[in-house]
């Protein structure tokens, strides 16, 4: 009688060590079942969280005010050469004696040439008049041509003014084109940072349940003399070193996801926020990226360079200081502009002698300026050329740096997509090797050690693959720079729009 019970006693210890022995197996599974019954949160993939920043972020918002005030500068330096009506009427009248009373009205119309065209009438009356302001009763009419001679005759202040302004809309464009990048560059990294801090967050999550749950179990198989009472000691302090880890992910997740949440704003110019409880993709891609690694490769880097917009910037500064070293070199020389107009009295367009040296109702003028120490001129002339040489350096230096900093997005690119591949194998591995430590020890062939071991690998290597995510977002916004300015298919980037 006493053998039976003793055999039912020892069956029964049996049973309940197998039973903890295939908790303990099954423990992997614990979190995966936990997250199962989670409700799905939002998911903001980069692509979608680049399209919202560059829709409504106040740099990208200030390039394209920028860009707009680049437009009314121009509009001002086109107004230099706008037709316009002046008119003069001066009239003296003292002790009942009207001494003059005259009337000089003009229409100029400028010309982008440098060549003014002029239409005038004038009338002069009264008692006592200035013989060379005299004209008929009925008025004259006047059209005539000032034209400059020499070298004002190729380039001038208002002709100078309005290719800068020109010149500073090519600018503006590539200025905004330029801050759309940096934006989506600063805004990908922070992206894959806060992806990164995600992950490590859940991971780290994910072992201190593993952990407990092994502790639960190991407690049961102590209780029941399966298992020495150090084998929980051994497992309390992995869970409180794996409780440790996750506070510090927890806090850097949040740090992330608010740093991450500060590139997001409204039409308003109010500040966005995230979606409660959106995650950040596990993946990071981009629609395009493709079209963005051809425009980096092969014969579309030539092209790329040219119109880089860093280097449609340093053109454009040249460009203009070219224009002003142009203007100064034609300050020093001799100029002189002359007037010539013919003239009828009247107010019949139709009765105007054509303009002639030679004819007897005509009027011309003349004036030459020739500087005689020409000290001014000459240091302006000077700057202006050191400013443009400079000019002309820091361009060929940012082609360069625009070379270098494409082949190397690409081939960042190209390695971090290279090590995505082997980590998820790796990873995957590493899964496989856990399952297999946790069988042998099921089975007693094993120790605890070994089995979290084995579990820390895993949570590394996880932990290195949510890392290589990150960088891949990094590449991606460094690519982004690389090449310029990405078309988003879910915000497609404007690019230089017509006038």
């Amino acid at each position: 009688m006493i053998d039976l019970r003793r055999m039912q006693a020892t069956r029964a210890l049996a049973s309940a060590a197998r039973a903890t022995l295939i908790v303990l197996s099954l423990a992997p599974l614990a979190p995966l079942a936990l997250r199962a019954q989670e409700p799905a949160r939002p998911e903001i993939t980069l692509e979608a969280f680049l399209a919202r920043v560059i829709s409504q972020h106040p740099q990208v918002r200030q390039a394209e005010a920028a860009r707009r005030q680049a437009d009314a500068d121009a509009l001002t330096a086109r107004g230099g050469f706008d037709p316009y009506v002046s008119a003069i009427w001066d009239t003296k009248r003292f002790k009942g004696i009207g001494y003059y009373d005259e009337l000089d009205a003009r229409l100029v119309l400028p010309t982008p040439w440098g060549v003014d065209f002029k239409l005038g009438w004038e009338r002069a009356a009264g008692q006592i008049i200035n013989p060379e302001r005299a004209t008929p009763a009925e008025g004259l009419l006047s059209f005539g041509v000032s034209l400059p001679i020499g070298p004002r005759l190729l380039t001038d202040e208002r002709r100078t003014a309005l290719r800068q302004a020109e010149i500073a809309q090519e600018a503006a464009d590539a200025d905004r084109d330029a801050a759309v990048a940096r934006v989506l560059q600063s805004a990908a990294r922070d992206w894959g940072l806060w992806s990164e801090m995600e992950r490590r967050a859940r991971i780290t999550a994910e072992g201190v349940e593993l952990a407990r749950f092994r502790l639960e179990a190991l407690r049961r198989r102590v209780e029941t003399g399966d298992a020495a009472a150090i084998d929980t000691i051994e497992a309390l302090a992995e869970l409180r070193a794996r409780e440790v880890l996750r506070l510090d992910a927890a806090a850097a997740s949040a740090a992330a996801r608010l740093v991450a949440e500060g590139w997001l704003w409204n039409a308003d110019g109010t500040p966005d926020r995230l979606p409660a409880g959106a995650v950040a993709s596990a993946r990071a891609t981009l629609t395009q990226e493709a079209m963005l690694q051809d425009r980096v490769s092969g014969d579309g880097l030539r092209y790329l360079v040219a119109r880089h917009p860093f280097v449609q910037q340093a053109t454009a500064r040249w460009r203009q200081a070219e224009a002003a070293r142009r203007l100064a070199a034609v300050s020093i020389l001799p100029s002189a502009s002359v007037e010539l107009s013919g003239l009828s009295a009247g107010g019949t367009f139709g009765d105007i002698n054509p303009p002639s040296l030679s004819g007897d109702e005509s009027k011309f003028s003349g004036n030459v300026r020739l500087p005689l120490f020409p000290r001014r001129e000459v240091g302006r002339l000077r700057a202006a050329e050191e400013r443009t040489r400079a000019l002309q350096l820091e361009r060929e230096r940012v082609r360069r740096e625009v070379e270098i900093e494409a082949g190397r997005a690409l081939l960042e690119l190209t390695a971090v997509d290279s090590q995505l591949v082997r980590q998820e194998t790796l990873v995957a591995l590493q899964e496989r090797l856990l399952a297999a430590e946790q069988q042998r020890f099921s089975a007693g062939e094993s120790t605890l050690l070994i089995v979290n071991l084995r579990e820390r690998s895993l949570l590394d290597e996880r932990l290195r693959l949510a890392a290589l995510v990150a960088r891949r977002a990094r590449a991606l916004g460094t690519l982004a720079v690389a090449s310029g300015t990405p078309q988003l298919s879910a915000g497609e980037t404007p690019g230089r729009g017509a006038r």
